[in-house]
């Protein structure tokens, strides 16, 4: 009895582990990049995820400087240097419409993160 109790505790154990409790991670890419009018975002859609889930953003850099990338909401303010690709980690606490920009070129054409 006590064996097959232990087994039991063990997969429910292993169950939610594996399941991460209900929380999805969410992976996007984006790059700062050379587009139409200067520097901007490629892909220039936006950043679209759901609120409360983990959400990785690997964050390239296809340009010759170093560029940033923020989310005021989110207190994100990262840099990424030239030919370099870094991962922004975070969890949206709030649905809405928040601007992604480049906090050292401020002319920089911006993006959006959508959290629903």
């Amino acid at each position: 009895m006590k064996r097959a109790l232990l087994v039991v505790a063990s997969v429910v154990a292993a169950a939610v582990l594996l399941v991460g409790c209900g929380v999805k991670t969410t992976h996007k890419s984006v790059s700062a990049a050379p587009v139409t009018g200067g520097t901007g975002w490629k892909p220039s859609t936006p950043i679209k995820v759901k609120e409360g889930d983990k959400v990785v953003v690997k964050v390239g850099n296809q340009t010759k400087v170093t560029h940033g990338f923020s989310i005021n909401a989110f207190g994100i303010r990262q840099t990424v240097d030239a030919g370099k690709t870094i991962s922004v980690k975070f969890t949206p606490t709030a649905a809405g419409h928040y601007v992604v920009y480049c906090q050292l070129h401020p002319a920089h054409k911006k993006t959006e993160l959508i959290v629903t």
